[in-house]
């Protein structure tokens, strides 16, 4: 036997010793031992023990904590109170409130301390806790999970900025379209940009007919593992599609449909939506790009431009708009979101419908804040519309707040698209703002595709005394690919920046406005040519009628043309 086994059977022995001892003839009451030496009796008559432990309640208070919180309205107070006869709290020197259970309470913006207590016949337990609220120290919106279709979803007002930054079971759901559980904890307050202190899971994530989706450009830290919910499917056999077209394996796992209900999990984030599927073939596929229709007839919309540009000063707020239509043959559940725009970007109404046939005007907001600093910046607004989804290129300017020049790019409709390996021609215009007399100022014209990588870029001085105007030709290199392009023309003088942006298309079919010349020009020819020609025929052939006789005789196209 090990010497801890044997010890605690010595220690064990001796108990029973003692007890057996003080119970010779009935239940234990008062006894008291002192001293070394345990003695006693043993007996084998039954007894009985009754201990009763006294004092004050045992009081445990779990929320709110010693933190930050951002609304001060239907704030939880939770707690733990044992043996006590009642329980009391108090804000700061309000008054005491008597509670049975755990509770709500309100307060205004600031520090409070909250006191909670406990009493019996023994004695009173007291804790207490101080806490801020501040609305603006951090700013979750969430509206379209806050309403009367909210569902499960998480209340974010109600918890700490410590709790946004280690949240699990986080869920957002509309109970008339679906539900997204995200499997993983988030910290929610790590996104791609906090100079705002906000994150607005409207603009960035959408729950509406057959559809689920979230910007994981915008909201990096919900691109996590979730469970999604599709609730009010009409299929018989749904499949997942994610992005429009069948959703691998790898990524999308079907759990169970039934009730027009489908449960499918998800190792990260995109859009996901789902479609019946079909007898023999593969599921709808999406249709991109802007502008024109696109998608199959019951599905279908246009956009009134395929592109945006946005010229800003620092700290300035400008507001531009699109028109989107529903020209499909069933009702359309539009969503709004935005890619690399983050910064610069506000979208109100990221969700509506449209029936067939009908439009609307969606306005955007684009701000740039003091300290950003003057560039170009591209980005994407998405439409999308159950399968459908196009692509709005975004192009926003940034000038310095107080720039000594305006400048003016253009590109002639002629050369609005070009080919790989032609020239393009730009209409600059550059005026002086501010100083007198000349100023030598430095250009450079930068070429740039939808994703900010430079394609060419030349710098040159300018000499601007008023105002200045030339044509700029730039040379689009061999083996450019086709899609659209951005020329940033950006002027510094003295530490300031001028700027301006203009979009164009590169496509290997586009003619350039050289080659339309040339094609003019021999098309003019051949029609004289073939007008020359036809003259000289019907002459003679006029001149055989009169004299009736055969002629033979060679034209000589040199002397025709000579004619």
């Amino acid at each position: 036997m090990k010497k801890e086994e044997g010890f605690l059977l010595l220690v064990s022995a001796a108990f029973l010793i003692f007890f057996i001892g003080t119970v010779n003839s009935g239940p234990i009451t008062g006894q008291t031992v002192t001293g070394s030496i345990i003695t006693g009796n043993a007996t084998s008559a039954t007894a009985s023990l009754s201990i009763i432990v006294t004092g004050p309640p045992t009081l445990l208070l779990t929320y709110p904590e010693n933190s930050t919180y951002f609304a001060g309205n239907d704030l939880p107070l939770n707690f733990t109170a044992l043996s006590a006869d009642y329980v009391l709290y108090r804000i700061d020197n309000g008054t005491n409130t008597t509670i049975n259970s755990n509770t709500t309470f309100n307060v205004t913006q600031g520090i409070h301390t909250l006191y909670l207590y406990a009493n019996n016949t023994n004695g009173n337990s007291i804790v207490s806790v101080t806490f801020t609220v501040n609305s603006s120290k951090f700013i979750v919106y969430y509206s379209n999970y806050s309403g009367s279709e909210r569902g499960s979803s998480t209340n974010f007002n109600k918890l700490s900025y410590k709790d946004l930054q280690n949240l699990s079971n986080v869920v957002l759901e509309n109970t008339n379209y679906g539900k997204i559980a995200f499997n993983q904890t988030i910290n929610i307050t790590r996104g791609i940009n906090l100079s705002d202190n906000a994150v607005s899971l409207d603009n960035y994530t959408s729950i509406s007919s057959d559809s689920i989706s979230v910007n994981s450009t915008a909201l990096p830290n919900f691109n996590t593992s979730a469970t999604l919910y599709l609730y009010n499917l009409t299929f018989s056999n749904p499949v997942i599609l994610r992005d429009g077209s069948i959703c691998p394996a790898t990524i999308c796992t079907k759990q169970s449909y039934l009730d027009g209900t489908l449960i499918f999990n998800v190792t990260g984030f995109s859009t996901y939506s789902a479609e019946e599927t079909p007898s023999g073939g593969t599921p709808t596929i999406t249709s991109s790009g802007g502008g024109g229709g696109g998608g199959y007839a019951p599905l279908s919309f246009t956009l009134s431009s395929d592109h945006l540009s946005i010229k800003l000063n620092q700290g300035e707020i400008k507001e531009a708009s699109l028109v989107i239509k529903n020209t499909g043959t069933s009702p359309l559940t539009i969503n709004l979101g935005q890619d690399k725009l983050v910064d610069f970007i506000k979208i109100d109404n990221s969700s509506f419908s449209l029936n067939p046939g009908e439009s609307k005007n969606i306005s955007f907001d684009f701000l740039a804040t003091e300290s950003t600093v003057p560039n170009i910046y591209l980005g994407n607004i998405i439409i999308t519309a159950g399968v459908i989804s196009k692509e709005v290129i975004v192009a926003v300017d940034i000038e310095s707040k107080q720039s000594l020049f305006d400048v003016q790019a253009t590109i002639p409709n002629g050369y609005k698209t070009i080919s790989p390996g032609n020239d393009i021609i730009a209409d600059i215009a550059l005026y002086n703002l501010g100083e007198t007399g000349r100023i030598d100022a430095n250009m450079n014209c930068i070429i740039e595709d939808s994703n900010g990588k430079v394609i060419t870029n030349s710098s040159s001085t300018v000499a601007v005394e008023t105002q200045a105007s030339f044509t700029q030709v730039i040379k689009i290199p061999r083996g450019t690919p086709d899609g659209q392009y951005v020329l940033y023309v950006r002027v510094s003088y003295s530490g300031k920046i001028a700027s301006s942006s203009v979009l164009f298309n590169v496509a290997a079919s586009a003619v350039s406005q050289q080659e339309k010349i040339y094609i003019i020009v021999i098309i003019i020819l051949s029609i004289a040519l073939s007008a020359a020609i036809y003259y000289a025929i019907t002459r003679r052939e006029r001149h055989k009628k009169k004299t009736g006789k055969k002629i033979e005789e060679k034209v000589d196209l040199k002397d025709l043309l000579k004619k």
